[in-house]
């Protein structure tokens, strides 16, 4: 794992060789997806829950959503890839070694989220009736969750396992399908980029 993340050129010429293997890759990226999901649940633990029956419930619906997401993202970034670089790109292969980064991005969340959870002054959810209410309340819980200093911390870092993997991936394709390395690995960051934009203005 450590050739992947430091040497992936010479990772992937040895794959190369081998015969296609999807199980390591696709954990690598649900477990990746469980671990940030768990680090999040624990860096808003204190803040009152957007969900009935408290942390607890939360934790449960956070860990679900981190395996169908990661699911959801091991496939599509690979199709991306096989797509945009072709059957001789191995792109679910790739996409998932390119994720370690972001595993370790999460393993860090773990103690952040432990340690320097989001602390606010903020009610209870108020019932979902009142619209209005509601809207000034989750105004108020991202507005919390953004100044916090490990939020800003952590978002850093996410740009920069981002920038790592998508380096990544790049090195995987120019070993298995170097006349198209650039073209990929361009579509994956713009597409990775937009839902990254998508989040943000949609809060």
């Amino acid at each position: 794992m450590w050739d992947v993340l430091i040497q992936p050129t010479r990772f992937f010429q040895g794959l190369s060789q081998q015969k296609p293997n999807l199980v390591p890759p696709f954990f690598i990226v649900v477990v990746g997806t469980v671990v940030a999901a768990l680090g999040q649940a624990l860096l808003l633990r204190l803040l009152p829950s957007v969900v009935p029956g408290g942390w607890g419930v939360g934790l449960v619906f956070a860990l679900i959503g981190g395996v169908v997401s990661g699911m959801l993202l091991w496939g599509m970034g690979g199709l991306l890839i096989r797509l945009l670089a072709g059957p001789d790109s191995r792109g679910w292969e790739v996409y998932g070694w390119a994720a370690v980064p972001s595993l370790l991005l999460g393993l860090f969340m773990l103690p952040i989220g432990a340690l320097f959870p989001v602390t606010a002054d903020l009610p209870p959810l108020p019932p979902a009736s009142d619209l209005e209410a509601v809207r000034a309340w989750q105004r108020a819980f991202q507005e919390a969750v953004g100044q916090s200093g490990g939020v800003r911390l952590l978002q850093g870092l996410g740009l920069v396992a981002s920038l790592w993997s998508w380096w990544i991936i790049w090195s995987g394709l120019r070993v298995l399908v170097p006349g198209r390395a650039v073209l990929a690995t361009l579509g994956v960051a713009v597409v990775s980029l937009a839902f990254t934009l998508w989040g943000l203005l949609s809060r």
